[in-house]
């Protein structure tokens, strides 16, 4: 009965304001309220149906959700309520918010992950509800191998939930394995494979948990696609369902308008101890606030007191690059994967730069999309970057 219930208890935060405040400051930290007004947050609004695979949830629960969210690199805040499209089901809501401090020395980054959720639900026919925080805190390294890139991370999950009048607590060690492959597809935005195992260890005498998984996600043009598959290796009770799957689609239909479906077969959940589960759901996005112009996929963003970051999409090398120009006296600087781009950071005096990427192989070049190309005059091409002076 209480792995059912928990597992229910996925999405407020009623009877929580002690986790509710300390997550609020955690917001405040990450989104300082001064800079809100200017940044572009996320609407979202979907539906959704779930079969549990456990009574008395078996026979489904139908809800409308309505949430905002904002992201920020690795810096993140979400929170979301939701009410039942038919008579019997719970209202819920959840608010979460995580953050990645990090260094990068060359080809390796290291750094902890910080996450808080706090989430509610009750149920109007019966006037029962349950509320709960979980906090994580993850250590973790990365490198990056070409345009591989390896993580691992080991750390703990902190649970303290209530439902109805019983009082319960779920703590685990975490650790995980992942890796990132992109794959060039003809010029399109490359393929994206990932793979992870993850292993969950409770305190006491219970065993461990292993999960092994893998991932692939596409885009074409205004569409994006993605599938997973995964096993619980370890720790799953013979009788209980092991395997998860899922799959869904996204179709842009303005720049701020996306329109997506999902489907997902999941199986038992160690973190809350809930039961396997089947859902569904369709939903729109829609970004808030004054549009902000992305940074170029190519070329060169200037940032604050002189800093600017030089990017190379993935698909125009696949190998590590390096750049080059008036600022280092044409020696070749490193780049380095971060996200779907090679980059390298740079503090310059106010000026004009020309500039040019290396390939591994020794070629120079400099791809169509950047800004300020132009003809080198001996057949080959250079880029100008212009950094202004301060102002007053």
């Amino acid at each position: 009965m209480r792995q059912a219930e928990a597992g229910f208890a996925s999405g407020g935060a009623w009877g929580l304001p002690g986790p509710v405040a300390l997550l609020m400051v955690l917001v405040a930290g990450i989104f300082p309220c001064g800079s809100v007004g200017a940044q572009a947050w996320t609407a979202d609004l979907h539906a959704a149906r779930a079969s549990f695979g456990a009574p008395p949830l078996g026979a489904g629960s139908t809800h409308a959700a309505l949430g905002v969210r904002r992201a920020d690199g690795h810096r993140v805040f979400h929170t979301s309520v939701a009410a039942p499209l038919v008579s019997g089901g719970l209202l819920w809501g959840v608010v979460g918010a995580g953050d990645r401090l990090a260094a990068r020395r060359g080809r390796v980054e290291a750094g902890v992950d910080l996450s808080a959720l706090v989430h509610g639900q009750q149920d109007p026919a019966t006037d029962r509800g349950g509320s709960g925080v979980r906090g994580e805190a993850m250590p973790f390294v990365s490198a990056s191998v070409g345009t591989l890139v390896i993580e691992a991370r080991s750390g703990g999950s902190l649970y303290r939930g209530r439902i109805g009048g019983e009082s319960w607590s779920r703590d685990l060690q975490v650790s995980d394995l992942s890796l990132t492959l992109p794959i060039p597809s003809g010029g399109r935005p490359p393929l994206r494979l990932g793979a992870e195992v993850r292993h969950l260890r409770p305190g006491g005498d219970e065993e461990a948990f292993v999960w092994a998984g893998t991932s692939l996600s596409a885009g074409v043009g205004p569409t994006g696609l993605w599938v997973s598959l995964g096993r619980w290796l370890q720790g799953i009770d013979g009788e209980l369902p092991s395997t998860g799957f899922g799959g869904g689609a996204s179709f842009a239909v303005t720049p701020r308008a996306v329109l997506w479906v999902q489907g997902r077969s999941e199986p038992f959940d160690p973190y809350f101890l809930g039961s396997d589960r089947t859902s569904w759901g369709v939903g729109a996005s829609y970004r808030l606030g004054a549009p902000t112009p992305p940074p170029p996929s190519a070329g060169a963003e200037i940032r604050d007191r002189g800093r600017v970051t030089i990017r190379l999409p993935l698909s125009e090398a696949a190998s590590p690059p390096s750049v080059a120009g008036d600022f280092s006296g044409w020696e070749p600087v490193p780049m380095h994967r971060r996200g779907s781009n090679w980059e390298t950071t740079i503090h310059l005096s106010p000026g004009a730069y020309r500039f040019a990427f290396h390939s591994s192989v020794g070629e120079w070049f400099v791809p169509a999309g950047v800004p300020g190309r132009r003809d080198d005059g001996m057949g080959g091409w250079v880029a100008t970057l212009i950094v202004p002076a301060a102002g007053p």
